[in-house]
């Protein structure tokens, strides 16, 4: 189903229905991670599986994305790659979230419904860096050990000279 991923669904009856959705989400399509794509591109895909635990419906969910982010090193793309596993129980409120066994992630679904697209987007801002860098220093653009590139500018560099000849 094309977009069946952004449809609110009634997770309780999905869960009694042990549905499993197959997804393939673009990455600017998700609102809170859109603003975080150094290109707008990319794809989050996996399943979500609804299944009824405890009396809870609970989603298993599967997904993998390479996010597009901004190296804050280097300032230039890279991706971060993420392939998750999580199981929430949605819920219908603070007091349900707090009783909710702690093998759980518990998400609050006011009356129940959510889309997959809310439970793949939470999942991804979990797993994604506070502070986005390359694994390998190598990568980068710039120098590390005390060296510049060409691009970089230095603008107190003449400092000291000009401090030495003011009388």
């Amino acid at each position: 189903m094309p977009n069946g991923w952004s449809r609110p669904l009634d997770a309780g009856q999905q869960a009694d229905r042990r549905t499993d959705i197959d997804f393939l989400i673009p990455l600017p399509a998700l609102p809170r991670i859109a603003g975080q794509l150094a290109l707008a591109e990319g794809s989050a895909q996996g399943t979500a599986s609804f299944v009824r635990e405890q009396g809870l419906a609970v989603v298993d969910l599967e997904l993998e994305a390479a996010v597009p982010l901004t190296c804050q090193r280097c300032m230039r793309p890279m991706r971060w790659p993420i392939a998750a596993r999580a199981r929430i129980a949605v819920v219908g409120d603070a007091d349900a979230a707090d009783r909710v066994p702690p093998e759980f992630e518990a998400v609050i679904a006011p009356a129940g419904r959510i889309t997959v697209g809310e439970l793949v987007e939470e999942e991804l801002l979990l797993d994604l860096p506070i502070v986005a860098l390359h694994a390998d220093p190598k990568e980068c653009a710039v120098q590390l050990a005390g060296g510049h590139d060409e691009n970089t500018q230095q603008p107190f560099a003449g400092l000291a000279e000009l401090l030495k000849r003011s009388p």
